[in-house]
């Protein structure tokens, strides 16, 4: 990541990183679901896109 200017800016590509990464929660139902896909001898070849229904956030 750089910065306006062209120099290399890691802190801000960290935290750019870091608030684009979905919650734990979201991450740990996507395992999940792999794994059981896994258990009956199948495995999921696409995307998992999830929604929050308090938030109404999406999760790609």
């Amino acid at each position: 990541m750089k910065n306006h200017e062209g120099y290399p800016d890691p802190t801000a590509g960290d935290a750019i990183r870091e608030a684009d990464r979905p919650p734990e929660h979201v991450e740990t139902a996507i395992r999940r679901m792999k794994v059981i896909a896994g258990w009956h001898g199948l495995e999921v070849v696409g995307r998992i896109w999830l929604r929050d229904p308090k938030t109404g956030r999406e999760y790609r």
